[in-house]
């Protein structure tokens, strides 16, 4: 699809800041403070690293596999040391295209951790991105517990996400000036396999791993070839 006829968000952006209640899959990987991540693409789906999520200082922070790394056509999540955390499933035959997270190894019927589908209409440039908060499983309400975020797309030119909980901008991924070799300004670049490093900011009491899972479905979803 030409992601380029797609409306863009004319809404204005919340202030980044932290959420009201942590928000995570794993509590482990939790920020204590505003963090600042990169991940950079490498265009191989039998790859081990065709995701590469570093810190400030170089150092690496979690790696995502390609699609066509294992048998299982899914991205695996591994921390820095090759420890698979989860796995990141596309449903492309479902009408809109939709994605499924779950625990390493596990199927998208069941174990699910994590969904992700394109707010409606279809050709949005918007996420809505669901799951259970495992930060408050020690509260009673089902309600405290599901999470549902909103990824929202911002700018004609660079591209800027949003990753809203209620009213507040807990993190946002944007097209990386300094680690790109070249921008995707044009529209005509959008869609046709260029994937740019995108650069991560998260705030305190908010899972990193959380926004790199986001980051990677949104990398593949915006930036990758149709």
């Amino acid at each position: 699809m030409d992601r380029s006829i797609a409306p863009k968000s004319s809404a204005p952006r919340y202030a980044l800041k932290a959420p009201e209640r942590q928000v995570a899959f794993r509590r482990e990987h939790i920020a204590t403070e505003r963090t600042n991540l990169l991940i950079k693409p490498h265009r191989n789906d039998q790859s081990d690293r065709a995701y590469k999520i570093s810190d400030e200082e170089g150092s690496t922070v979690f790696t995502a596999t390609g699609r066509k790394y294992n048998d299982r056509s899914c991205r695996e999540l591994r921390d820095s040391s090759g420890l698979p955390l989860f796995d990141i499933h596309t449903k492309p035959l479902l009408s809109p295209l939709s994605w499924v997270v779950t625990l390493p190894g596990g199927k998208i019927s069941e174990g699910t951790v994590a969904k992700a589908t394109p707010s409606f209409p279809w050709y949005s440039d918007n996420l809505v991105f669901s799951f259970r908060n495992r930060a408050s499983e020690d509260r009673k309400s089902v309600e405290n517990k599901q999470l549902t975020l909103t990824v929202k797309k911002h700018s004609k030119a660079l591209a800027f996400f949003d990753i809203v909980d209620r009213d507040r901008r807990i993190a946002e991924l944007r097209e990386s000036i300094v680690h790109n070799e070249r921008l995707a300004l044009r529209r005509t670049n959008r869609g046709r396999g260029h994937r740019p490093a995108l650069d991560l900011i998260v705030s305190p009491g908010v899972d990193i791993s959380l926004v790199t899972v986001i980051a990677v479905i949104v990398s593949d979803w915006f930036f990758g070839s149709s």
